[in-house]
């Protein structure tokens, strides 16, 4: 006897049963693991780009709209081109960031298919008004005349 611990103490890995039993005595979680990181990674780069109720099909990103207190209802025109221009400068056209000279195609593009296309402006309250005036004035020198910039109406 190998133990010293009386009859019945020895072990051996040759018994089945005891092998059988020993063998999934802890759960693995390593996969388990991986499998939610992959899904939080997903979830963190999809939510991103969730579009946020009632900023236009097709912005993708949420902007704080100045308010005004006589607004012209647009509603009707279901035809627009949204263009979002964010706090910090950045523009995004048809869900995607875009440089001037990317946007300056897209309206290049869309006043080709149909010059009384509307773009609807959405600027953040905190952007900078050159930025706002450099995409409506693309706008125009591709064609597109029909310009509207969104607010919401005061409260």
């Amino acid at each position: 006897m190998a133990g010293g611990g009386g009859p019945g103490t020895e072990t051996s890995l040759d018994d089945p049963e005891l092998v059988e039993l020993g063998s999934f005595t802890e759960p693995n979680i390593v996969p388990l693991v991986d499998i939610m990181l992959v899904l939080l990674v997903i979830l963190m780069a999809s939510s991103t780009a969730i579009m946020n109720p009632g900023q236009g099909e097709g912005s993708g990103f949420r902007v704080n709209l100045p308010t005004a207190s006589a607004t012209d209802e647009i509603s009707s025109i279901t035809d627009e081109l949204v263009v979002a221009v964010l706090s910090d400068g950045v523009v995004v056209a048809r869900g995607e960031q875009v440089s001037m000279t990317e946007l300056a195609r897209i309206f290049a593009e869309e006043a080709k298919q149909s010059a009384a296309r509307l773009v609807l402006v959405q600027a953040d309250e905190q952007t900078y008004h050159k930025r706002v005036v450099e995409v409506m004035e693309a706008a125009r020198k591709a064609g597109l005349h029909n310009l509207a910039i969104a607010t919401k109406p005061e409260e």
